[in-house]
């Protein structure tokens, strides 16, 4: 029987999986690192888009924003990701609420790896694939759980899933809660 979580815990728990999704899909080279990240997110949070739509939006995203080592494909995945969850319907937060979180994003991820820059990042491992490759599967599931974490702080209601619920949210929650129940027990 599973032990019951606070809220605090079940979101680090799903921002764990997420990230672990997403670097899963990166390190079995079927997808890049925002197209990743997006796809982890828009699985996890009931599809807001397809998941060649999800792919797609990403694709530019990748490798520094299209090849060039610029902003590095984790942190732009997850803001993007971030944007699809909160930017829909009813539960919808304002843009000035997104770009705070997506601030919050950037700021966490160069605290913690000292820049954002793809080929900062990246230039210690360039000439070693294997590493590169476990290097930017760590960055895109860092990002994928930096982007959930900030999914549930402006809508907290994704983590919770009541009954009362609209048709399409009993789907996203059920998804959460399969997802939760892997985890937590």
């Amino acid at each position: 029987m599973n032990a019951p979580y606070s809220d605090n815990a079940r979101a680090d728990t799903l921002a764990l999986a997420v990230g672990e999704k997403a670097a899963s899909l990166f390190s079995h080279r079927k997808l890049l690192c925002a197209e990743a990240i997006l796809v982890a997110i828009n699985e996890t949070f009931g599809q807001p888009v397809t998941e060649d739509q999800a792919v797609g939006m990403a694709a530019g995203l990748t490798a520094g924003l299209g090849d060039r080592g610029c902003l590095c494909g984790a942190v732009a995945g997850a803001c993007a990701g971030l944007g699809i969850v909160c930017s829909r319907g009813d539960h919808a937060a304002t843009r000035a609420a997104v770009r705070r979180e997506s601030a919050a994003i950037h700021e966490a991820f160069t605290a913690r790896h000292k820049s954002s820059c793809c080929r900062v990042l990246t230039k210690h491992v360039k000439n070693d694939p294997d590493a590169h490759m476990a290097q930017c599967a760590g960055l895109t599931g860092y990002g994928a759980e930096l982007a959930v974490r900030s999914i549930l702080r402006l809508r907290p209601e994704l983590l919770t899933c009541p009954d009362t619920a609209p048709a399409g949210e009993k789907r996203l929650c059920s998804r959460v809660r399969w997802l939760l129940s892997l985890f937590c027990r």
